[in-house]
């Protein structure tokens, strides 16, 4: 596999990783080391001791999001203790910093109107194959992620009683960085789902999935919840250009984006200090601090420019200008 002169070291790296990691962590360092193998060779390079010049070299050959880079580089500066550990003197390089240059879609309330009435006169052509209650699911699921801004994966995998009728709420068991969290709905959205819990017959069963999938007793997939909504998102004709490999457009996700928006343009709209509200929407929505839901606060002026004076006023020095690491949400 490995051709370098660190080709022993990189194959034992391998195996003591293999029971630590999770396989996708071990992939990811296999690909990463192979790689890096292939340019030391290319290099030329006859010294176990890796040095900083070497490994700059490497950085510089490296393409994609800054985050891909960073994670790539963190692999290999895990691998670079291990040969310090093991005697081989190298250089420890600093992990370059990630930021996140992502612009959301930004829904318009026509285009909100527009898909919610399509999902709910959602028509699928080969009713036997599709998964049961899918014209029920697929609206329901759609107005929780804009009405509460969950994440499609936490959405999916809510059971019955993680919804309090009486109380009004919303329990996310399974959520990014394990950060479980009750939320409140509003009045609206909660009858909708009380209604939708007794027309799929699952209202007295608290151990039901919400959302249940084709197979017993697994939830409804997000990757088929994706496939409906860019069929919705044809419909309404919505973000329809061409796009360039890898670039992002409107998606499930946006969703999320734009509940934020609307969220903060509430809250400025009643006046509210923001020293009283810095943490009511992260903790809302699983974040820290306002520093995590940054990038959740870019929107391009062109397409709701009757929002960008009064959110720009709103923000004004709310977030400080550094360079922070941002999470793929």
């Amino acid at each position: 596999m490995f051709k370098s002169i660190l080709s022993e070291e990189m194959t034992s790296f391998l195996e003591l990783r293999k029971p630590a990691v999770a396989p996708r962590t071990l992939s990811q360092d296999r690909a990463v080391l192979i790689a890096f193998d292939e340019h030391l060779v290319n290099q030329d390079y006859r010294t176990k001791e890796l040095s900083e010049d070497i490994l700059d070299s490497w950085l510089l050959t490296l393409g994609g999001k800054s985050k891909t880079v960073k994670n790539k580089f963190l692999s290999i500066r895990v691998f670079v203790k291990y040969l310090n550990n093991t005697g081989n003197s190298s250089f420890l390089p600093d992990v370059p910093k990630a930021k996140s240059d992502f612009i959301p879609y930004i829904f318009s309330d026509g285009e909100l109107l527009l898909i919610m009435h399509y999902a709910d006169n959602l028509q699928t052509k080969a009713q036997k194959a599709c998964s049961p209650f899918l014209e029920l699911k697929i609206p329901m699921i759609l107005r929780i992620l804009y009405g509460c801004g969950t994440r499609i994966g936490e959405t999916m995998a809510l059971r019955r009683k993680d919804i309090d009728f009486k109380a009004g709420t919303m329990y996310l068991r399974e959520t990014k960085y394990s950060k479980e969290r009750r939320i409140p709905m509003h009045d609206t959205l909660l009858q909708t789902l009380e209604r939708y819990c007794l027309a799929i017959g699952i209202m007295l069963t608290p151990e039901a999935h919400l959302f249940p999938g084709r197979k017993p007793g697994h939830p409804y997939s997000s990757r088929w919840v994706a496939y409906w909504f860019s069929d919705l998102l044809r419909l309404a004709n919505i973000d329809q250009r061409d796009k360039q490999w890898r670039e992002r457009g409107a998606s499930l996700h946006c969703l999320r984006h734009v509940f934020v928006l609307k969220s903060m343009q509430q809250l400025e709209a009643a006046g509210h200090p923001v020293d009283m509200n810095d943490l009511l929407l992260p903790t809302y929505i699983g974040h820290e601090t306002l520093l995590d839901t940054d990038k959740y606060m870019r929107f391009s002026g062109a397409q709701i420019p009757e929002s960008l004076e009064a959110f720009e006023s709103f923000t004004a020095g709310l977030i400080p200008k550094v360079e922070v690491p941002h999470e793929d949400e």
